[in-house]
């Protein structure tokens, strides 16, 4: 199932406070840039590229932050956007999206 990429998955999903990225300094930059960028973010505007997000990997695919940390617990089974989704893998920061 194609999971999309729009401001209410990207508001709803968990990696922007997971284990495997929150010591990374390259998903903190980008989640501080993402968390601006949806704030100021009007109804209907065009969603940032995915290259500078740091969340919803379930529906843009593998992180290309080299320091995250995969060996921390994945959350994607927790999150809302999962179970929507009916998504059954993890660490898609890591995997990529689902085929």
């Amino acid at each position: 199932m194609e999971v999309g990429y729009n401001k209410r998955n990207l508001e709803r999903c968990l990696c922007k406070s997971c284990p495997v990225q929150i010591d990374s300094i390259c998903a903190n930059e980008r989640k501080l840039n993402m968390l601006d960028t949806l704030a100021n973010m009007k109804e209907g505007s065009l969603m940032p590229e995915p290259a500078n997000m740091a969340a919803i990997y379930c529906s843009i695919g593998k992180s290309t932050c080299a320091d995250i940390n995969t060996d921390e617990i994945c959350q994607c089974n927790k999150c809302p956007v999962f179970s929507e989704n009916n998504l059954s893998t993890l660490y898609y920061c890591k995997l990529g999206k689902e085929d």
